[in-house]
């Protein structure tokens, strides 16, 4: 599921109108915008450029700026997993077997509805046709052999409601993650506060400006904590699982052993 997960946020990293890496430029432009462990904590990075508007504090207001958006992007895919994880965590591991239950206790129902509709059925139409009365034999063969025959119709025809409870499921699912996701992805911009440029640098040739822009972490948890029109549960549950999250996705990037994902 990790993989998956990470395998929807793949940074590539900003190359030459050629597609080579542009030389004599810091690592930091070549390598794109990304998220990083370093000393000082759990970091993302957003990198951009801007061409020349022949006016230089404004092409580097435009450079920083786009590195902002780019540090939306990199903290927006960071928050789809940490939601997605959130959702996981919330399912109970006897999901299915409860499942199960309700739709048998469905067909079941179903079931002893139709039988005692069908059993009046049969008592009136025996009274119609034998005025006389039948032996109780007699009336349990016809019950036996028409419940039998009912039961087939009956489970045939529940299964295609149960197979409508099981579509709207995975329909409620699905947007049960896509709320969670852009409740969550609706916070990045307002982390933006505590974001700030690194660095920049201008490219020699093209006199294109980089930027370089960062946020901590911590700063991301201390934002969300006082976002109020958020779901509590999922602020518990980023606030408890952020930096383990953060952390194991870092583990997983970087290790090329891929049997030890395992």
């Amino acid at each position: 599921m990790s993989v998956a997960a990470l395998s929807s946020c793949t940074l590539e990293p900003i190359r030459s109108d050629n597609g080579e890496m542009i030389k004599g430029a810091p690592d930091w432009v070549n390598k794109g915008s990304y998220f990083s462990n370093t000393r000082d904590g759990n970091m993302f990075y957003g990198v951009s450029y801007s061409s020349p508007q022949g006016d230089v504090a404004l092409q580097k207001s435009i450079a920083d700026d786009s590195a902002n958006a780019e540090l939306v992007r990199v903290l927006g895919n960071y928050l789809d997993i940490v939601s997605n994880e959130f959702l996981l965590s919330a399912r109970s591991d006897d999901g299915s077997a409860r499942e199960d239950s309700v739709y048998r206790r469905i067909e079941l129902s179903a079931i002893r509805q139709v039988n005692e509709s069908i059993s009046s059925q049969i008592d009136d139409a025996i009274s119609r046709q034998f005025k006389a009365g039948v032996s109780a034999q007699f009336k349990e063969d016809v019950k036996k052999n028409v419940m039998d025959a009912s039961a087939r119709e009956v489970r045939e025809a529940t299964s295609y409601q149960i197979d409508l409870l099981r579509h709207v499921e995975d329909v409620i699912s699905r947007q049960l993650k896509d709320s969670a996701s852009r409740q969550m992805r609706g916070t990045a911009k307002a982390h933006l506060v505590n974001a700030r440029i690194l660095s920049n640098w201008r490219d020699p040739r093209t006199s294109a400006i980089f930027s370089l822009s960062e946020l901590d972490l911590r700063n991301v948890k201390k934002t969300m904590a006082g976002i109020n029109d958020m779901n509590i549960e999922l602020k518990q549950f980023f606030d408890i699982n952020a930096e383990p999250i953060f952390d194991r996705i870092m583990r997983e990037r970087n290790n090329l052993n891929p049997f030890s994902l395992k």
